[in-house]
């Protein structure tokens, strides 16, 4: 069951000799968190506001722990029971995670839950189940990018890739600014679905604050008068700009263009292939979607679906989540991902045998065959890729999966070249690539003249001369000054 709460400024009553703030009703189940929620009850009129003009409605979603998700509902009373203007009646819902299953908490924007007014002295009947309201839906977000066109899928992108890496403790959340508070609604709605519903739960949000510098959640509403104190990523609806927002990633760019072109299809499979992993928080949440936009990107797309510089070892990790057998992913797929993911990589790949180990058969070699795809498509990322670690490890496919390795020669060399050992060894590993019929004469050839090259000591300088020959053409023309 979900618990409410009321709390407004109200005049003393039998149980509450002091007038003021405070909770004035409450459900059992609410009753033993108002400690959480108390600071969730705040709210601040925007500067200059007067009588004339509507305030704005702050709707907010917090997850103060893995066990308890809190909604309110905050809005401007006017004057309290003793005349003084500045009263606001907060409505907080409190539940467990598992109470908003199937539901993105946006949608319970005007759920029928929240109470016109608040009660007091009156103890307040727990809630099940929640209820979402008809306000917010796909066909909101639909209409929302279709009056849009292309700047508004574009400014989706970036909103996505800030959600996102704030999701995973990445960076910072976005401020949207906005005059209406229900284009914010528009906005935290695009953003939430198409993500899985399970993330999507795990994305903090309000509609409005006085002060976005302060705020913790992912995404923070505010309006126009108070936008320039935020401190990170600003995005202003009202003309579809961005401030301090990084490149779109290929993750948004995907479900932004899912959403867009209606391919509900690969949402749902996105969606499919998450819940199929643990529910272990946000930063694993959004490593698994990572991973499943990348399986299921179109074969042109490129470049790397993680974070900056990803580690083989997350996304082997993140995939493996993903039960990729259970799900019927071809081994091709996976290859294909891979080598789009690590295209773009910086970070060393280490132990490679052991980054690879917790995928079953045959996911690893396709992984293993995209990874050297990769390699041998990049001079540049074998150099930061492929340390000491990386090479002994790949080295062994010389004995273990030759056909793998002879199918990269660029990248055979390299690892074969810088793998700790005798150059002998390498030398060995070599020809035994060529006496199984996997490299051609040349390129063996090729290989064992750089390999020898390689190990061969630079020529020493040789010691410079004395500049005799100018002496003599000095001497020269001396002579001839003589004559």
């Amino acid at each position: 069951m979900a618990g409410q709460a009321h709390y407004t400024s109200a005049a003393p009553s039998a149980d509450a000799p002091h007038g003021g703030f405070r909770f004035t009703a409450v459900s059992p189940t609410a009753r033993p968190a108002l400690d959480v929620l108390r600071p969730l009850t705040a709210y601040a009129r925007p500067p200059g506001a007067d009588r004339d003009r509507p305030f704005p409605v702050a709707f907010a979603y917090d997850r103060p722990g893995d066990d308890a998700a809190v909604l309110t509902r905050t809005r401007f009373t006017g004057e309290d029971y003793t005349g003084r203007w500045g009263n606001h009646f907060c409505h907080a819902l409190y539940a467990a995670p598992g109470e908003l299953a199937g539901v993105r908490p946006v949608e319970l924007w005007d759920t029928p839950h929240w109470a016109p007014a608040p009660d007091v002295g009156q103890n307040l009947p727990d809630l099940t189940p929640l209820v979402p309201g008809t306000a917010v839906g796909p066909d909101r977000v639909d209409h929302l990018l279709a009056g849009l066109g292309d700047p508004g899928v574009r400014l989706l992108e970036r909103l996505l890739t800030v959600a996102l890496r704030a999701l995973a403790g990445e960076g910072p959340g976005a401020t949207l600014v906005a005059a209406d508070t229900d284009r914010v609604v528009d906005w935290i709605a695009a953003v939430s679905y198409p993500l899985p519903a399970g993330l999507a739960a795990r994305l903090t949000f309000t509609t409005y604050t006085a002060r976005p510098q302060d705020d913790h959640r992912h995404l923070t509403g505010t309006r126009p008068e108070t936008g320039e104190r935020a401190t990170g990523p600003v995005f202003h609806l009202d003309r579809l700009a961005a401030d301090g927002c990084p490149e779109p990633s290929l993750t948004a760019r995907f479900l932004a263009g899912a959403l867009a072109g209606g391919r509900l299809d690969l949402l749902d499979a996105v969606a499919d292939l998450w819940d199929a992993g643990p529910g272990d928080g946000a930063e694993a949440g959004v490593r698994r979607l990572r991973a499943g936009c990348a399986l299921l990107a179109p074969d042109g797309d490129a470049g790397t679906f993680g974070g900056e510089g990803a580690r083989l070892a997350d996304f082997v990790h993140a995939v493996a989540e993903l039960r990729p057998q259970e799900a019927g992913l071809a081994p091709e797929r996976l290859r294909d991902a891979a080598a789009r993911h690590l295209a773009a990589g910086t970070a060393p790949l280490g132990d490679v045998s052991a980054a690879l180990a917790p995928l079953p058969e045959p996911y690893r070699p396709a992984v293993l065959a995209g990874l050297l795809a990769a390699l041998e498509a990049s001079a540049e990322l074998r150099t930061a890729a492929l340390d000491t670690e990386a090479c002994a490890s790949l080295a062994s496919l010389a004995d273990d999966a030759p056909d793998l390795l002879a199918a990269t020669p660029a990248t055979a060399l390299h690892v074969l070249r810088r793998a700790p050992g005798e150059p002998r060894q390498a030398a060995l590993r070599i020809l035994r690539l060529f006496r199984q019929g996997l490299w051609e004469e040349t390129e063996t050839y090729e290989a064992l003249r750089d390999l020898v090259r390689a190990e061969e000591p630079e020529p020493e300088p040789e010691p410079e001369r004395a500049p005799r020959l100018l002496w003599r053409r000095g001497s020269a023309r001396s002579a001839q000054d003589k004559e």
